[in-house]
């Protein structure tokens, strides 16, 4: 179904971290993956003593300084895995560099070559449009490997009271949000595999947008006799048959709990209205943009999905279709 071999997850020893791991470690005992941590010491722990050595003359060797940071940061790995995941000790593979933080999480991608990076996104606005600006956000569009962007949905969407720490939520239901483009059968086979190591249920489901409403309804012909009440129920029903085909030639109609839903509207409204209605544990999508080059832009529905998912969002490589 899908080729998994080696799981990265990316932590900043925040609160975060935990719920980071525990997605990661999780998916690696049910997977039966190797796992690496990866941890990027940054810039501002980092330049004052670098600097200082660099300008003055002083006692204490910058390089060894700088070592020591880097084993201070993974013996504090070593003890959050001990604490919270000790079926892990010594299992894993922690990898620590220093640098900003999104430029030597893809450095560490590119010499590692994971199948899989979970990295958490800490949900910090609200706002409808903002710039990527965090580590996550610009890892989540540059980065060409698969990505697993965790957060906890009552922190993200405020409803907890402020004192919580983000935990890992067991997966139950995942969904995969299908465009019938080029990369929607490797996002049927990654949601199928996530479901089939997770005992979790399958939801397939697909949007008609306005914009392709609006195409068909200019050049319908007979012009001028394009009826949405009739149109509708057709469309549905062909992509339905359609992503049944689909599913089937992935091998996941074996599937317990297999669905498909298959709706209009604006697609990225559509997909988080469906992944809060079903219950959705982790949304699984495909890439957008220049598949071929080593940087790639995502789609407006893809970026969006990611501000305002409440839930986990696996958004595909564009190497996939290679």
């Amino acid at each position: 179904m899908t080729d998994m071999k080696t799981i990265m997850a990316c932590i900043d020893l925040s609160d975060y971290s935990p719920m980071t791991l525990g997605y990661t470690l999780n998916m690696a005992e049910q997977g039966d993956l190797n796992v690496t941590i990866c941890s990027v010491v940054p810039l501002s722990e980092a330049t004052p003593v670098f600097m200082t050595g660099t300008i003055y003359h002083c006692r204490e060797d910058t390089t060894e300084y700088l070592d020591e940071l880097k084993k201070n940061r993974k013996a504090q790995i070593n003890e959050l895995i001990k604490e919270r995941f000790p079926q892990f000790v010594n299992k894993t593979d922690i990898r620590i560099s220093i640098g900003p933080p999104a430029d030597e999480i893809l450095s560490m991608v590119e010499k590692i070559g994971p199948d899989l990076i979970v990295m958490a996104n800490k949900g910090r606005s609200n706002l409808s449009n903002f710039m990527f600006g965090s580590s996550a956000e610009y890892v989540f569009r540059y980065c060409t490997t698969p990505l697993l962007s965790v957060r906890d949905k009552h922190i993200f969407k405020r409803t907890d009271s402020g004192k919580a720490i983000p935990e890992a939520e067991k997966i139950r239901t995942v969904m995969a949000a299908v465009d019938f483009s080029p990369w929607s059968p490797a996002v049927l086979a990654k949601a199928g595999w996530l479901a089939k190591i997770s005992g979790a249920k399958l939801h397939a489901f697909n949007c008609i947008s306005t914009k392709e409403i609006s195409w068909v309804k200019s050049h319908y012909i007979p012009e001028n006799t394009f009826a949405i009440e009739q149109f509708l129920p057709q469309e549905k029903q062909r992509r339905h048959d359609l992503l049944v085909e689909q599913i089937k030639a992935a091998g996941l109609n074996s599937i317990d709990g297999l669905n498909i839903s298959i709706d209009s509207g604006v697609p990225y409204e559509q997909i988080l209205s469906a992944s809060q209605e079903i219950g959705a544990d982790i949304l699984v999508l495909g890439p957008r943009g220049r598949s071929r080059s080593a940087r790639f832009t995502l789609g407006s529905t893809i970026e969006k999905i990611f501000r305002h998912s409440p839930v986990p969002v696996l958004r595909l490589g564009p190497e996939i279709i290679h």
